[in-house]
């Protein structure tokens, strides 16, 4: 395929950054590390096929090689030299291959891949979320599309110097990180976000640590400046600090062939409302309910038999938990207590033609046994996400760390359901910055029984809207 100028241009600028990239990459470096990170908590294959796009010197080559060990790998970029430096790295475990690709048309490439990645590559592509979608096509069912690229608002601090000096910046524009989407169905995840902050010594050093990685290439129609206005704009900038922000966007994305009819029901906390809720959602989806692992009952009586009364669930609809521990702590704390082995690895769902409610113990990062957690379990059973959370002060925090962490590991988040004094302005919080549709507001209670339950359950979206939002059509299992 013939590159469009533009890319041929990306392609040498970076070419001829080659050599010194690693020079001047201290964010280009830390931002492959956390992707990395992310990648080697997916439930990946033995062995897995991998795609890269836009290795440069092969500085998210090399971080997945450690984490994940023996892979079939693709590698590719846009620039030969750059996949030339990639290559001269340490020796990829398991088999690896190496070819020079336009990745935001990836046409020659066949596929299927269990992860496709890349580390700020796809900021170049003349259509992102098309091109994302170009490569998504390329997944195997049940594989991941991770990327990090640059959102709004980075370089902020060289774009408002040109402004001070009647100039406007000729840096590409970065797109909205609540716009990032590949443009293709069958898709479920999401995308999170982080700052980082890099200080230089002034100006002139902020353009060299450009140049050093060759990420010179103006927006298409912005000549560079002349000497007088960039001698403006310097200094401007150095009046503002030669401070520079970068504003990341780490995407993860799923394959998904079928959309489970369900979902899993976790929780910012423990004692959040997960059980009220998900009598709420048996009750306006017509659904059977299922906790997996259930703890306290030396207090109380299990949640079970609370969802079976406040949702009017009949025998048949209730599916009895894996393992039933007496005390009203995390399950791998109560297993040890009780001299009893629990195995998160054999909690299977039970087969159901009706939707599923499944409902967690306690919050995202409970342990279940010696290795797993309960974002483990989720993340194996391969269900969308209810987040229960609280309406009042500190929930901000809680539900988007709770959001992030989901994130990470590519799991779709359905929406959050808030409990408490209804809060307008966290409501919109939540919704603004953790990208995500708050399903429900359950108001405080004067008596929590079925009558609540019902008019609480009219107000819930039907579940195929809800899930008709991640990208895809529901399921029945069976």
């Amino acid at each position: 395929m013939t590159q469009a100028p533009r890319n041929l241009q990306v392609a040498a600028r970076f070419g001829a950054a080659a050599h010194r990239y690693e020079d001047h990459a201290p964010i280009q470096r830390t931002t492959a590390e956390r992707l990395a990170g992310d990648i080697a908590r997916l439930r990946l294959p033995p062995r897995p096929r991998i795609l890269e796009i836009g290795c440069g010197t092969g500085l998210l080559t090399q971080a997945l090689a450690r984490r994940l060990g023996p892979a079939d790998w693709t590698i590719t970029d846009i620039s030969p030299a750059m996949l030339a430096a990639a290559q001269r790295g340490p020796a990829l475990p398991g088999t690896a291959r190496y070819q020079v690709l336009d990745g935001e048309h990836p046409e020659s490439l066949a596929g299927p891949y269990d992860l496709i990645c890349s580390s700020l590559a796809v900021q170049w592509f003349t259509d992102l979320n098309a091109g994302l979608g170009r490569l998504a096509a390329l997944l195997a069912p049940g594989g991941h599309l991770a990327v990090a690229t640059l959102a709004d608002g980075t370089f902020g601090e060289w774009q408002a110097a040109h402004q001070a000096a009647g100039l406007v910046a000729a840096t590409p524009p970065y797109p909205a990180r609540a716009t990032i989407r590949p443009a293709i169905g069958n898709l479920a995840g999401g995308v999170r976000g982080e700052r980082l902050i890099q200080n230089h010594p002034d100006g002139l050093s902020f353009l060299k640590s450009l140049k050093g990685i060759g990420a010179t290439t103006p927006a298409p129609g912005r000549p560079p400046l002349g000497p007088a206005a960039l001698r403006r704009v310097l200094a401007a900038f150095d009046e503002q600090g030669a401070t520079v922000t970068y504003h990341l966007a780490y995407g993860m994305w799923k394959k998904t062939t079928q959309r489970p009819a369900g979902v899993f029901v976790t929780g910012t906390d423990t004692g959040i409302g997960k059980t009220l809720v998900s009598a709420i959602l048996a009750r306006a989806w017509n659904a059977d309910y299922w906790k997996p692992v259930q703890t306290g009952v030396s207090e109380e009586p299990g949640d079970t038999d609370t969802v079976a009364q406040l949702a009017r669930l009949p025998p048949e609809r209730l599916h009895l938990p894996a393992y039933v521990l007496q005390a009203p702590l995390s399950p791998w704390a109560a297993a040890n207590l009780e001299d009893t082995v629990v195995d998160a690895t054999t909690i299977v769902p039970p087969k159901t033609d009706a939707p599923l409610i499944v409902e967690g113990a306690g919050g995202l990062y409970v342990p279940i046994d010696d290795t797993h957690m309960m974002i483990d379990l989720i993340a194996r059973l391969d269900m969308p996400v209810v987040l229960a959370a609280r309406s009042g002060l500190g929930t901000i925090n809680h539900t988007l760390l709770s959001l992030e962490a989901l994130k990470r590991r590519g799991i779709p988040v359905l929406g959050v359901v808030m409990s408490g004094p209804l809060s307008a302005g966290n409501k919109e919080a939540i919704e603004r910055f953790g990208d995500v549709r708050v399903l429900a507001e359950i108001p405080p209670l004067s008596k929590v029984d079925a009558a609540a339950v019902d008019a609480l359950a009219r107000t819930i979206p039907p579940l195929e809207d809800c899930l008709a939002a991640l990208g895809g059509a529901p399921a029945v299992a069976g």
